[in-house]
């Protein structure tokens, strides 16, 4: 059972108004089938996620080869080399069930736990260091004055994405205060929340 912080955190993963899908690989109903086979743990299943997999790659294939716009065409390389991370994260066994690839089980995992799509994501959030700001003045004050905080920088902010993935933020923000997660539990989960987009990226290294 996930606790009130991972809870939030999930809604906050899966909000496209903090973390936009640049491109979405796999639509939630395509990434809820990848789940359940990748839970029952199988030599096949892990073949059929495989194989599911492969048919994107040959997809983006087609698309790059025929994509005219170099940012577009920039876009379908990148999901491409995601969908292949994720072959890679697959563990290998050979005929006999033997396992030879250990893979990367523990991070699909958490993927499939927290993401209810999977796509190339970008973050609406201010810069890290505008983070660390919000981090400092949760540290500091009370709710009122972090709410105050907040609602003065939404007011200043001319990007409308960034705009909005405040507004979502604060409500979220308020939700943990409301679950009685301590002030530096809460700024140091603001403080990480750009370099959460890592965990799409990971897969990568």
């Amino acid at each position: 059972m996930m606790s009130d912080m991972d809870t939030i955190l999930k809604k906050i993963l899966n909000d496209r108004d903090i973390f936009y899908h640049e491109k979405e690989i796999f639509t939630k109903s395509e990434w809820n089938l990848l789940r359940e086979k990748f839970i029952n743990k199988n030599l096949e299943e892990f073949k059929n996620i495989k194989n599911i997999i492969q048919g994107k790659i040959n997809e983006y294939n087609q698309k790059i080869n025929q994509a005219t716009n170099n940012k577009e065409k920039e876009k379908f390389q990148r999901a491409k080399k995601l969908c292949q991370s994720l072959i890679n994260a697959i563990p290998e066994f050979d005929k006999s069930g033997k396992l030879v690839k250990h893979g990367k089980p523990n991070l699909l995992n958490t993927l499939f736990e927290y993401l209810d799509s999977f796509g190339l994501v970008k973050s609406n959030l201010p810069s890290s260091s505008a983070m660390d700001d919000y981090g400092k003045v949760i540290e500091r004050y009370d709710i009122s004055i972090v709410e105050q905080y907040f609602l003065d920088k939404i007011s200043r902010e001319n990007n409308l994405h960034t705009k909005n993935a405040l507004k979502k933020l604060l409500e979220y923000v308020k939700e943990l205060y409301q679950s009685n997660q301590s002030p530096l539990e809460i700024a140091y989960f603001i403080r990480k929340l750009n370099s959460l987009t890592t965990l799409w990226e990971v897969l990568n290294g």
